[in-house]
């Protein structure tokens, strides 16, 4: 602001100079070289401001007072030249702001103080000035409307300058609230932000889980440079992120180079299996597309289970959405004990989807720490 006032003094003391030199340069060579002085110390004020942030404020008050002064004396206070002291009272609090309350009330005082003084007591212009009436009342009818301009401009850019970093607060706010959206589900991101700190932890008796890996990822990986294996799997999995929206499924996380969605949480969902397997169906179809376009190969394994789960937010400082139980821990050995291009689920996933999808026996498989489970394939959905 004070920077802004220096360009802005400037600005008025050209106009005010070339006027005096026109009129009578002999009668007004005085102000005109004081004038010219002050606009020159004006200047000094972004030094001023490297060194300490009100220094800049501090030193226009100063010089301001005091010029405003001997121009209000000199002029008298039938010129209106004095009211160029409002200009700078009105001012300080955009200059100093409301941290600084103290400089901004003794700025305001002080300029106030010297306009009433000069308009009570300067009624007469200096003796040296020998100049005619028409000048004063040309300086009256050019001070008000100059001072008035002065308060706008600066008042108008402190505006502005406010606009603008609300624009920008706006702006960070969408994009934490985009960024909390992404990291946990709508409702608990609310529940969250309504109560920081509180344990956040539901039960869901009915709920799907899906764990999806690419196979054969490693020695993939050991082929290619960190920066093409992270642009793969991110391409990759932003596509299962569309195919989780689609769905209105809850992307829950991904590990290393698997992918893990629930259905049926945060908000209860009647066909949550059904949603599922129409999202696993797609996501090898997404898949064998994508190996096509990078000429690799890449093939997924999926596992499917229903069932109960709890789910919650975990952590304070880098919080994240996940969700435990039986349930899960079923689908993640269905994945991990899964067949390359195939979609495994259990038979309680089964008897839920069997009206709407086909599926194909795969039989009793013996699956650490779950002991012997009937297990089936999901081939495609029936013709209706």
């Amino acid at each position: 602001m004070t920077n802004i006032l220096v360009v802005l003094v400037s600005v008025l003391c050209i106009p005010h100079v070339i006027f005096f030199a026109v009129y009578d340069f002999q009668a007004l060579r005085i102000p005109i070289i004081m004038i010219t002085l002050v606009a020159i110390a004006f200047q000094l004020t972004p030094i001023l401001n490297s060194i300490w942030p009100y220094a800049g404020g501090l030193y226009n008050l100063v010089l301001w007072l005091g010029f405003a002064t001997v121009n209000a004396w000199m002029f008298s206070s039938q010129s209106a030249i004095h009211f160029y002291l409002l200009a700078g009272a009105t001012t300080a609090i955009a200059i100093f702001g409301v941290r600084q309350n103290f400089l901004s009330i003794i700025s305001i005082g002080l300029g106030l103080t010297a306009f009433i003084y000069a308009d009570r007591y300067f009624t007469e212009p200096a003796a040296f000035l020998n100049v005619s009436d028409t000048f004063f009342d040309i300086l009256y009818f050019t001070s008000i409307p100059t001072t008035v301009l002065a308060i706008f401009c600066m008042v108008f850019y402190g505006f502005k300058q406010a606009s603008t970093a609300e624009e920008a607060l706006q702006r960070e706010y969408e994009y934490s609230e985009a960024l909390l959206s992404n990291m946990l589900p709508g409702p608990i991101a609310a529940q969250l932000k309504r109560n920081p700190g509180q344990t956040i932890a539901d039960s869901h008796e009915e709920a799907t889980i899906l764990f999806a890996d690419i196979v054969g990822f490693t020695p993939l990986a050991s082929h290619h440079s960190p920066d093409a294996v992270v642009k793969l799997l991110n391409t990759l999995f932003t596509r299962f992120d569309d195919l989780a929206n689609k769905h209105k499924l809850e992307k829950i996380k991904t590990l290393g180079d698997a992918f893990m969605v629930a259905g049926g949480m945060p908000d209860p969902q009647p066909d949550h299996a059904t949603r599922v397997a129409r999202m696993a169906l797609e996501m090898v179809e997404e898949t064998e597309r994508f190996a096509k376009e990078m000429n690799e190969n890449l093939q997924l394994r999926i596992g499917i289970h229903s069932g109960p789960v709890v789910a919650g937010v975990i952590g304070t400082k880098k919080p994240f959405y996940d969700v435990w139980g039986d349930t899960v821990n079923t689908a993640a050995r269905l994945e991990t004990y899964g067949t390359t291009g195939k979609i495994q689920v259990t038979d309680e996933t089964k008897r839920i989807l069997e009206a709407e999808f086909s599926f194909a026996e795969r039989g009793t498989v013996t699956i650490k720490g779950k002991g012997d489970l009937d297990l089936w394939y999901l081939e495609g959905t029936r013709p209706r």
